[in-house]
Parts: C-alpha cells; structure tokens; sequence
C-alpha cells in the first residue's frame, strides 16, 4: 500500500447502517488526502484478532462503536484522560511504533454541537441527563466541564445511574427517581436524552415538558429519526432543540483530528450527502 494512501475504519457488531465512511470520506476528499474508511463488522468472539490486523495493515486508526467500547480496553497501550475517566473508548490511534493509544471524543461531540446549535443555553442551572450508558457518561462528563451547578442523571434503573454518578461524579451529580423526572425538567436549563427511546423501532420517550422553563435547550442524541417526538414536543412549546447528528458529527471530527491532524467539520456539502442518506432535513 502506498504510505501516502491513509487509512481508518469503524468497527462494530452490527455496522452497516453507520454513517462514519460517508463522513469520513467526505473529509478525506475536501482536505484533498487520498485515503479511504470503512465500516468492518466484527463480532465479539473476533475483536481481538481484528486489532491486529488493523494494526498490521498499516490502518492510522479506527472508530468503536457497539458493542466494542468497553471489551476493547485490555487491548489498547495507553489510555486518554477522558476515556480512562468514562471506561470506554470510542476512537483509536495507532502510534507509528504500532501501540494503541484509545480517545473517547463522544462528550466532546456533544458540547461541540450544543454550543453550534444553542449558544448561550443556560448554565446556572442543571442539566438532566436520561439514561445511564455510555452516552450517558459521555454527556455528563462532558457537561461537568462546562461549570453548570450540578448535573441531574435519571434511568428506568436507578442502580445504573447511581454507579455513573459515584465513578465519575465527584459530588457534582445527583440521582433522580425515574418516576420524578417531568419534575426534574423544571429545574434543568437542558435536557439530554441519551437512552434509545423514540429512535426507530423503539417506544417514544414518555416525559412531560410542562414545567420547563422558556428558555431550557432540549437534546436528543438520537438521529434517526432526527425530529423525535421528544424534539417534537419541545419544538411545540417553542424551546430551543438539538438534534443528535451532530454529535455524531463532531466526535468524528475529533477523531479525523486525532489521526490525521485536520480541522473538519459539518459543512455544506456533508450536510447535502447526510440529508440525501437519512431521507429527511438534517440539522
């Protein structure tokens, strides 16, 4: 392979609805490297002979997604900061002496988006964070540096959320009974839902956003489709919404960095190829 010819890829079980090779592609061709990125399906058995072979192959690095993000941790050289403190990785790079160092850019992701979509959304409240996965984590761990009083985190099981706010809380997170969340909206200046509820082919996300106040930003990580009923409702009662491709977007961005040492981002032409790909408007 030529060495001037870059590689990268996403790995994960399943993979073949993953946006990443049209985003990635998209960069590699306005940036003018000549490179390509795939999406490889790897199943659970196989993921650390996969490594290797990324490695071997000469690959700059790799995305993880489901259900790689924690298993892949026994493999990796090194650790960023930021993944060692959320347990899970979501971007690798290999090293030129051929160590993995592992990144996680999905808190990043999303502050990034949220400050594009909704500057100057309200910071001298809580945020409510619904969920308790690693996006979950990702988001609160991402919010916790953006000096709110206090990050509110809320699961159908209280026990997940309780271990996401004791690991990487630091006295700043506090746990809300599923049941008390439309109350918890009203003391939230933005709201988060990181669970798949009201993704396709799942059950919408029930919360009631009567208590919120006028100017509470409500986000939804979920981008397909990318006009949840949640973003619906709120939309409805004229808050300010983000939707979830973006984050998608910016944690590839910083991964694209992370690699290869490029700027990006969710520019015109990407937002015409991702609008053509999911069928509806993107944001």
């Amino acid at each position: 392979m030529n060495e001037d010819f870059k590689k990268a890829a996403v790995i994960g079980w399943p993979i073949s609805q993953s946006l990443s090779p049209l985003i990635h592609r998209h960069w590699m061709q306005t940036v003018g490297m000549k490179g390509g990125y795939e999406a490889i399906a790897v199943e659970p058995a196989d993921l650390r002979l996969a490594v290797a072979r990324l490695r071997d192959e000469g690959y700059a690095g790799f995305n993880v997604t489901v259900p790689h993000k924690e298993a892949i941790l026994p493999l990796l050289d090194k650790l960023a900061p930021l993944a060692r403190q959320m347990g899970a990785v979501n971007t690798v790079k290999i090293e030129a002496d051929g160590s993995l160092t592992g990144f996680n850019t999905d808190g990043i992701g999303l502050v990034t988006h949220l400050k594009t979509m909704a500057p100057g959304w309200p910071k001298d409240r809580p945020a409510l964070i619904l969920g308790a996965g690693g996006a979950a984590r990702a988001a609160a761990l991402g919010l916790m540096l953006e000096e709110l009083p206090f990050v509110m985190i809320t699961n159908r099981t209280r026990e997940k959320a309780e271990v996401i706010a004791r690991e990487i809380g630091r006295g700043r997170m506090t746990v809300v009974d599923w049941a008390d969340r439309a109350s918890a909206v009203g003391a939230a200046g933005l709201v988060v839902n990181t669970t798949t509820l009201g993704m396709a082919g799942q059950p919408p996300l029930e919360l009631d956003l009567a208590a919120a106040a006028p100017d509470t930003v409500v986000y939804d990580i979920v981008y397909k489709p990318l006009e949840t009923p949640l973003l619906a409702a709120a939309r409805a009662r004229g808050l300010r919404t983000v939707d979830g491709l973006g984050m998608l977007v910016h944690q590839g961005a910083a991964a694209f960095k992370i690699w290869f040492g490029h700027e990006v981002g969710l520019d015109e032409g990407l937002r015409t190829l991702l609008r053509a790909r999911l069928g509806e408007q993107a944001a």
